[in-house]
């Protein structure tokens, strides 16, 4: 069972892209075979501890994709009708500890990411007022991903997300050096962003586990085989991610083409990431050519993120002209292994 539930893993994070646990749990029905559940002690273990020690990451990724997706270097976009339009990516990551050489790493915990590509929108108010929009609507009827393999075929993909964020800039922008250096302006903001989605794959997959216990009947004679099984799986992943976040950010202007800004903000999150599959498989003793029967088991796991983040802010903007492009990023000063990159193009008028 640990090469199925693997593979499905794999394919999820192929698709795609701390926290505490509500549970985790994995069994194992030997159904009609006649085998002993104590002799897949090791496989449940095994599937346990690979999948929740990877998947309790996840949320913390998604949280931090969920805070993203509004790379702006200008401290305000001016008075109405002034406005901009265009296309931003965040990436969640988490257990970023993973890279650092000092951190002793545990062993198959990976980090994890998460995607969250948006359209984003804005447009100034008044007297140093302005708001921004977020949004990304995808649906499998729009466009099914070729993910469809006997091994894995995509049974569902939905993902949905959106925001808001309302700015003040309380302090204008100021000239210190003509053509080369200037104040850009330090602004406040708060806002809210969400996230929904799930997928899920249905697959087949034939693979062998070694040393397990039979008994006689149904083996000739009781001993330790190796099982080949012809199993079929459905795996799928649910999140949904609210928050809420405040930001104070400072800018500065570098001659004309470039903007650099920097601050601090938080955010209080609420959400999860669950993960539920199930499989059936033939088990068989292919060197006495023996049938044994269908093997079940069955796996949930769900985890929350942590309810407060606090964030450190970074960015640059060239401008092209009306045409702006931001890196950003946000760190997650709360753990220090959670981070977000975020990437964004815009027309700005």
């Amino acid at each position: 069972m640990k090469r199925k539930f693997l593979t499905a893993v794999i394919a999820f994070a192929f698709a795609s892209f701390l926290s505490t646990s509500a549970f985790a749990w994995v069994y194992i029905d030997p159904g009609t075979t006649g085998l002993d559940i104590s002799s897949l002690t090791d496989v449940i273990y095994n599937i346990d501890k690979l999948v929740s020690s990877n998947f309790k990451n996840y949320p913390a990724a998604f949280a931090m994709a969920n805070v993203g997706g509004y790379p702006i270097g200008d401290a305000y976009i001016g008075n109405f009708p002034h406005m901009f339009f265009g296309v931003s990516a965040a990436i969640g990551c988490s257990n970023m500890k993973y890279w650092d050489e000092d951190v002793p790493r545990e062993k198959s915990v990976y980090p994890a990411y998460a995607p969250n590509p948006v359209i984003y929108m804005g447009f100034g108010i008044s007297k140093g007022v302005d708001i921004m929009f977020k949004i990304m609507l995808f649906s499998d009827a729009m466009y099914r991903p070729p993910l469809n393999q006997k091994s894995a075929t995509l049974d569902k993909f939905n993902v949905y997300s959106g925001g808001g964020k309302l700015r003040w800039n309380a302090i204008p922008k100021k000239t210190i050096l003509p053509f080369i250096f200037g104040f850009g302006g330090f602004t406040l903001s708060a806002g809210a962003d969400f996230m929904d989605g799930i997928m899920s794959i249905n697959g087949q997959y034939k693979y062998t586990m070694a040393g397990i216990s039979v008994p006689s009947p149904p083996a000739p004679a009781a001993g330790n085989y190796t099982l080949a099984l012809d199993a079929y799986y459905n795996f799928s992943m649910k999140y949904a991610m609210l928050s809420a976040n405040a930001q104070a950010i400072v800018y500065f202007n570098l001659f004309w083409l470039f903007d650099i800004y920097t601050g601090f903000g938080m955010a209080m999150t609420w959400g999860y990431n669950s993960l539920d599959a199930s499989g059936v498989g033939l088990a068989a003793i292919p060197s006495l050519g023996t049938s044994l029967g269908m093997v079940m088991a069955f796996a949930r796991y769900k985890y929350y993120p942590r309810g407060f983040m606090g964030l450190y802010i970074a960015g640059l903007e060239i401008n092209i002209w009306v045409l702006k492009i931001t890196a950003e990023t946000m760190v997650n000063i709360s753990n220090g292994k959670d981070i977000n990159l975020q990437l964004g193009t815009r027309l700005q008028f």
